[in-house]
């Protein structure tokens, strides 16, 4: 029985017999294998959970993930508390920004909540989609196009036989994913990872230039990172086909997917949403990055 006086609702870190209970807000979520969570716990009449935060760290960023039950009375409070305390958890290991773990559409629930807490949009991500067959049929017609001009010692090679060092340095400038999320996809046995034999990096020698990573989600191919980094447009152009070529060769145009999306940040990456226009995409509405200093 609570104490005389003892406030009604409070965050702590569930103990070991109560993680079950915790991770069930999260049970549709993909959480990193060392994510943290705390938990919000109405005390009266009977001790209930009644929301949970998770949360991880990157670098210097705390990123975190919200959840409460539905209908929740006092909503607003049970996120302030969580979110107020998953600040002190970062702030007390030393970083020095507090950013959601999820990019969220301008009409997320979550954003007026972020807001009241502080926490503002800080930049933005564009998305396309196209038909599956329609994107093979292209890529397919500009390869053949331009073959004879791809440089002779370019090639690519599939994400399976190498290591995600071989690439951090060359999306690095992008910012399209975490160092940590990217190796954490790259893996085998990752639940929502990378294609291992579609995505593919290319090489001019042994030197990286480019790379493709595609992951698998509901009915489409999502092409999470598309990076060529060499100065000639004409070159650029050339080294996406090849990318392009490298999964649609082996994909074709027939499976149980029917989408290629795209995704690009709005104002460092704007390349991606010029070959989705080209490729006859449409944009689908943009989503939001929110975050704050610690």
């Amino acid at each position: 029985m609570a104490e005389p006086n003892a406030p009604e609702l409070i965050v702590r870190e569930p103990g070991s017999e109560e993680l079950g209970r915790a991770a069930y807000f999260f049970r549709n979520v993909r959480l990193r294998p060392e994510t943290r969570v705390l938990v919000a716990v109405n005390r009266h009449p009977v001790e209930r959970f009644v929301g949970a935060a998770a949360w991880w760290r990157e670098g210097d960023t705390g990123r975190f993930k919200l959840a409460t039950l539905p209908g929740a009375t006092a909503r607003a409070e049970i996120c302030e508390r969580l979110i107020s305390k998953v600040s002190e958890c970062c702030r007390t290991l030393g970083m020095n920004t507090l950013q959601y773990g999820d990019l969220l559409r301008d009409d997320s629930e979550w954003i007026e909540i972020l807001q009241r807490n502080g926490l503002k949009h800080t930049r933005s991500e564009r998305f396309f989609e196209i038909s599956i067959r329609q994107g093979v049929s292209r890529v397919v017609e500009l390869f053949r196009k331009y073959q004879s001009l791809i440089p002779p010692d370019w090639r690519t090679e599939s994400i399976r036989d190498h290591s995600p060092d071989a690439i951090l340095e060359l999306i690095a400038p992008y910012r399209l994913m975490p160092p940590e999320e990217l190796r954490d996809r790259w893996r085998v046995d990752s639940p929502e990872g990378f294609e291992l034999d579609f995505s593919s990096i290319l090489f001019d020698g042994n030197r990286p230039i480019g790379v493709l990573l595609i992951r698998r989600a509901h009915d489409a191919f999502c092409m999470d990172v598309r990076v060529v980094r060499v100065e000639s447009r004409l070159l650029r152009s050339l080294g996406n086909a090849l990318l392009f070529y490298h999964a649609a060769h082996r994909h074709g145009p027939t499976g149980i997917l029917d989408k290629i999306q795209f995704r690009g940040g709005e104002t460092e990456h704007r390349e991606t949403a010029n070959i989705a226009i080209r490729m006859g995409g449409r944009e689908l509405p943009p989503c939001r990055v929110f975050a704050k200093p610690l």
